[in-house]
């Protein structure tokens, strides 16, 4: 999509796999998908934080990845979120690595 801005493409974009709604009736799997979205949210606070980067979610169609000197990233799902993220520390990020696994098995 060169030559879209990031915000057409959101716009554009399906749902990833990882984020599709569970079962139940459909107003139940939207809050069930939102309420596991912000949980996501969260999590991926905690893998980042220490990184100098944070994470919003932006109206169930994105996640805002930001720097603490201000840039920020429109993310349309985790695989980019991460690319993202490793593009702007210029470092590998493995949010399985096991020393940050450890580290929250710790607390």
């Amino acid at each position: 999509m060169a030559g879209m801005c990031s915000l057409c493409g959101t716009l554009y974009s399906t749902r990833h796999w990882a984020e599709a709604p569970g079962a139940g009736g459909a107003v139940d799997a939207r809050r069930a998908w939102l309420r596991d979205r912000l949980r996501r949210v969260e999590l991926l606070n905690r893998v980042l934080r220490p990184l100098a980067l944070s994470v919003d979610e932006w109206e169930g169609a994105a996640y805002v990845l930001r720097t603490r000197t201000g840039e920020s990233v429109l993310c349309a799902d985790l695989a980019t979120l991460f690319a993202e993220a490793e593009r702007l520390t210029h470092r590998r990020i493995d949010p399985l690595d096991p020393e940050l696994l450890a580290r929250w098995n710790a607390r």
